[in-house]
């Protein structure tokens, strides 16, 4: 080694410190790479791929998608890109050491290639390709391609022998949990705030809560008999109450016939008192029933054919000397579904004229039809506030109005209606 260094020519030492100057490059190239590459799997390409692709996309999404499309060819196969560039990685650095014992000592070269390959060809280029990996690999590509032909007939059958041993690289999916857990990063790194991640968070865990667990219980259900009488004193308690659709029950709570729409009223007339029972069936709306231990999912999934907006939830009572029958124990609406994905609860809508002591006033056009209106005054005290009703824009509504009859109810009208 010693004579053969005294007899080295100043060219031969230039060559082979310019040789290991190309050879740290490449190994660094190559760890970069296999950092960069290999932690860019496929479902995070296709991540990237598709935020560049939405037409909401800002410029740096979209450079990041250009990166990921030129990427994703190679990253198919990731085994072969594995294999091909850790064999690369091995040769250089095993070249570059024999290299450096000839220009030192034993030693010294020692010392001298494991703190430069660790430094020059690990460390630095690791560093910057794991916080620059789309960028690095997509500039790398042609380089990248070059290395895979000339490795190809050693790397290959090994990149076959693994994928028959540990199958294809799919890509990292993650749990619901997981997802959640990301969702909780993001929050505290303010990349999402906290309403939005607790949507998300309700998309992902409202399939796994039953309805029992957010249905309302049947004793606080506002409920009609079918022998009720819809005249004024009935509408203005469907009206105080504020719901769209009431159960309606024939001999006990238990025993639902039927569901009333509020809107359906628009067309009775209150004086001619006809029975809930004989009005519902005009438009013969049944009642989606469940069971308490079903999931929102599948609730979800029957609102959306069209199965009402309100479901009824029973049970198999077993208790007692007699027979087991189906007890309904509560409700189950579409705001409550919405209300748990979104995680949160909706205000109920104040009823016209239930605040501040105003007095609800039901208008009505020749004792014909109740129009979907009200007028929130307090009849003692805002008289003057008191407007007139133009019905002719009431046919939005679907209500038959006669153009050529009084288009107005007169404040004193109203007031007379109402009393």
């Amino acid at each position: 080694m010693e004579q053969g260094d005294g007899g080295d020519s100043p060219a031969l030492w230039i060559g082979r410190v310019v040789g290991i100057v190309v050879l740290v490059a490449m190994s660094a190239l190559f760890s970069g790479l296999t950092l960069g590459l290999m932690s860019l799997d496929k479902v995070g390409l296709e991540v990237v791929i598709g935020a560049g692709e939405d037409e909401h996309a800002t410029e740096k999404e979209k450079a990041k998608a250009d990166a990921a499309k030129r990427i994703a060819p190679i990253r198919k196969d990731g085994n072969l890109l594995l294999t091909t560039l850790l064999l690369g990685n091995v040769a250089v650095n095993s070249l570059m050491s024999i290299i450096m014992a000839d220009i030192t000592s034993g030693f010294l070269g020692f010392i001298v290639s494991t703190v430069v390959i660790v430094l020059f060809g690990e460390i630095f280029p690791q560093a910057a390709c794991s916080r620059h990996a789309l960028a690095v690999g997509a500039k790398s590509i042609p380089v990248v391609k070059v290395i895979i032909c000339a490795f190809y007939v050693f790397a290959k059958p090994v990149s076959m022998v693994l994928d028959r041993l540990l199958g294809q690289d799919v890509g990292t999916i993650f749990t619901k949990k997981e997802l959640w857990k990301m969702l909780d990063i993001h929050v505290k790194q303010e990349m999402i705030d906290d309403e939005e991640s607790w949507i998300m968070y309700g998309a992902l865990h409202y399939k796994s809560q039953q309805v029992a667990a957010v249905m309302t219980p049947i004793d606080r259900v506002f409920m009609l008999v079918s022998t009720a009488k819809l005249n004024a004193d009935t509408m203005r308690d469907i009206y105080h109450s504020g719901f769209s659709r009431i159960p309606v029950w024939r001999k006990t709570r238990n025993d639902i016939v039927g569901l009333l729409f509020t809107k359906d009223l628009v067309f009775i007339d209150p004086e001619d008192s006809i029975p809930v029972e004989e009005f519902i069936q005009i438009f013969g709306r049944g009642v989606h029933r469940v069971w308490p231990d079903a999931n929102l999912g599948d609730l979800l999934k029957a609102f959306k054919m069209g199965r009402s907006r309100l479901a009824l939830v029973q049970e198999v009572n077993n208790t007692g000397a007699g027979d087991p029958y189906l007890e309904a124990v509560g409700i189950v609406t579409l705001e409550d579904v919405v209300e748990e994905i979104l995680q949160d609860t909706f205000r109920n809508e104040p009823n016209v004229g239930t605040s501040g002591g105003a007095t609800p006033v039901f208008a009505f056009y020749k004792k014909k039809c109740l129009i979907g209106l009200c007028i929130s005054l307090d009849m003692r005290r805002h008289r003057k506030e008191c407007r007139h009703v133009d019905f002719g824009k009431m046919r939005l509504l679907g209500v038959d109005v006669d153009m050529d009859q009084d288009m107005f109810l007169t404040p004193d009208e109203v007031l007379l209606t109402y009393q």
